[in-house]
C-alpha cells in the first residue's frame, strides 16, 4: 500500500492512504467502509484479550490485599465486566473523533511502548533479578538506562503532543 500510495500520490502521500482521495470520491467511501468494518469486527476481540488482563490485575490486586495467595475469580461480575468494556470501549472512541491525524496516535503508542519495551523493563527486570547480589554502584548502570527510558518516553510524547496542538501536520485529514 505504501509503495502504490507514494508512486500515486509521491511525497504528499498521508499517513492513512484513504486520506489522500476526496471524501466524494465513491470508490475510496467504500474502502474507507471496508476498513471501518474491519475494525468494527476486530474491536470485540482486542477488548476481550484486554478485559482478561484487567481480570488478572484484580486477581493479583486482591491476592495482594487480603494476603490470600489463593484467591481467584472466573469470570467478572456483570457490573465489572459492563464498567471495564465502557471505560475500554469509550477512550479509543474518544481519541478517535478527536483526531484524523493516525500518524500522531501511532507515534504515541510508539513512544510509550517502545521506550518501555527497549529502555525501561529490560534494566528493571536485571534489577529486580540481582536486587540482592549488586551493590548499589553496581545497580547504577540499570537505573541511568531506566531513567534515559523515561526521558526518552516524555520527550518524545511531548513533541508529538505540541505538534499535533500546533497542528504542524496539516493535510492529514481528508478534504
Amino acid at each position: 500500500m505504501g509503495v502504490s500510495g507514494y508512486l500515486n500520490f509521491g511525497s504528499k502521500t498521508k499517513g492513512n492512504i484513504l486520506n489522500n482521495f476526496p471524501s466524494g470520491d465513491w470508490v475510496a467511501n467504500v474502502a474507507r467502509f471496508c476498513f471501518g468494518m474491519n475494525m468494527l469486527t476486530t474491536f470485540p476481540l482486542e477488548l476481550f484479550v484486554i478485559r482478561e488482563v484487567v481480570k488478572d490485575l484484580i486477581i493479583i490486586y486482591k491476592k495482594r490485599q487480603h494476603h490470600d495467595p489463593s484467591y481467584t475469580i472466573d469470570q467478572l461480575s456483570t457490573m465489572q465486566h459492563v464498567v471495564i468494556t465502557t471505560v475500554l470501549s469509550v477512550i479509543p472512541m474518544t481519541v478517535a473523533l478527536f483526531t484524523c491525524n493516525l500518524g500522531a496516535v501511532l507515534e504515541l503508542a510508539g513512544a510509550t511502548s517502545a521506550s518501555t519495551i527497549a529502555y525501561i523493563l529490560p534494566p528493571l527486570c536485571y534489577i529486580k533479578m540481582t536486587w540482592r547480589t549488586k551493590t548499589m554502584v553496581q545497580r547504577v548502570l540499570p537505573f541511568a538506562c531506566v531513567a534515559f527510558g523515561f526521558m526518552v518516553m516524555f520527550l518524545s510524547s511531548a513533541q508529538t503532543i505540541i505538534s499535533a496542538l500546533k497542528n504542524t501536520d496539516d493535510g492529514h485529514c481528508v478534504e
